[in-house]
C-alpha cells in the first residue's frame, strides 16, 4: 500500500507539473522581417493537465493557468553552426531558425501550483516532418514547478532569482543563478502603440521535449488545451537581450547583445499542457 501511495503521489506531481511554463502555447512561421517575426514569437503558456477525464469546472479546476504576463523576443540566431548544434537528436533544423527568449510570471494558478517565475530559451525545430519549439533551458524560481516539468522532458533547474519589473513604461526581467545574470530581457514599448487585445481557442505549435531532459531516448510532444478561449492583451515593441558568457545559448546573440521585436503580453484564461509520449 505505501508503494502504491507514493506512486500516485509521483503521478500526481508529474501531472501537476507539467509546467511548462513554454513555454506553452507557441505559435510559429517564418522569419525575415518584422511581420514575420511577429508571428514566430512563442506566446508562453505553460499548462498542465489532471488524469481526469471529464475537466472540472474552471472554478474549481485544479493544476490550471489562469493569469501570466512577461516579455518575449524572438530573432535569428548568429551562430546557425552553434544552433545546429544545440538542437539534440531526433530533432532536426528548421526552414528558418528562430531563437525565442523570455521572463515570465504566472501569477494566477489553481492549487497545488503557487505563483511563480520562468525564463526560457527555445529554439525552432522540426520533428517527423513537423514544425514546433525545442526547450533549450528553462530556469524557475519554484521547487514544485521545477521537479514537474523536468518530469517531462523540460530543460529546468531552480534559479536564485528571476524579477520582473515595470519602470515608466520598460518592463525588465532578469534571471539570476550562482550570483551570475544568467539572462536578462529589456522591453520597450514602440512609441504611440497601443496595447491590442485579442482572443483565440487556437492551441498553438507543439514542443518537443526529451526524457530525461536534453538527454532522451524518450520523446514527448507537449500541446496547448485550452478551456474555451484565452484573452491576450500585446504591447509591441523592441526588447535588448543579454546573457551570462558562460550559457550555451550565448554565441546566438551577436555581439553586445541583440535588440528586436517583441512583445510584452498578459494573457487570461484557462490552460493545461497535454503530453504526448512518441
Amino acid at each position: 500500500m505505501e508503494t502504491q501511495m507514493r506512486r500516485l503521489r509521483i503521478v500526481i506531481v508529474v501531472a501537476a507539473l507539467a509546467v511548462l511554463a513554454v513555454a506553452a502555447s507557441l505559435t510559429l512561421t517564418g522569419c525575415g522581417d518584422e511581420g514575420a517575426m511577429r508571428e514566430a514569437a512563442p506566446t508562453v503558456a505553460p499548462t498542465v493537465e489532471t488524469s481526469q477525464p471529464s475537466p472540472m469546472p474552471p472554478q474549481t479546476r485544479q493544476w490550471s493557468f489562469r493569469g501570466q504576463r512577461g516579455i518575449t523576443v524572438a530573432f535569428p540566431p548568429a551562430d546557425l553552426a552553434l544552433y545546429r548544434s544545440l538542437i539534440p537528436a531526433p530533432f532536426e533544423m528548421p526552414d528558418t531558425p528562430m531563437v525565442a527568449v523570455a521572463v515570465v510570471f504566472y501569477y494566477d494558478v489553481t492549487l497545488p501550483l503557487t505563483p511563480y517565475r520562468e525564463g526560457y530559451v527555445v529554439l525552432q525545430c522540426q520533428y517527423q516532418g513537423r514544425t514546433g519549439w525545442y526547450v533549450l533551458t528553462m530556469p524557475v524560481d519554484d521547487e514544485t514547478a521545477n521537479a514537474g516539468g523536468r518530469s517531462l522532458g523540460f530543460s529546468k533547474y531552480v534559479a536564485d532569482e528571476i524579477d520582473l519589473a515595470e519602470g515608466d513604461g520598460v518592463w525588465s526581467g532578469r534571471v539570476v543563478y550562482q550570483g551570475r545574470s544568467v539572462m536578462q530581457v529589456t522591453f520597450t514599448p514602440q512609441a504611440g502603440s497601443e496595447p491590442v487585445t485579442n482572443s483565440s481557442g487556437e492551441p498553438g505549435a507543439p514542443v518537443f521535449l526529451l526524457v530525461p531532459p536534453g538527454e532522451g531516448p524518450q520523446v514527448n510532444e507537449v500541446n496547448n488545451d485550452l478551456v474555451g478561449e484565452r484573452r491576450t492583451v500585446t504591447t509591441s515593441g523592441s526588447a535588448s537581450v543579454e546573457a551570462d558568457p558562460g550559457e550555451s545559448w550565448a554565441g546566438l546573440l551577436p555581439a553586445g547583445g541583440v535588440a528586436a521585436w517583441a512583445r510584452f503580453e498578459e494573457m487570461t484564461g484557462d490552460w493545461v499542457l497535454v503530453p504526448t509520449q512518441h
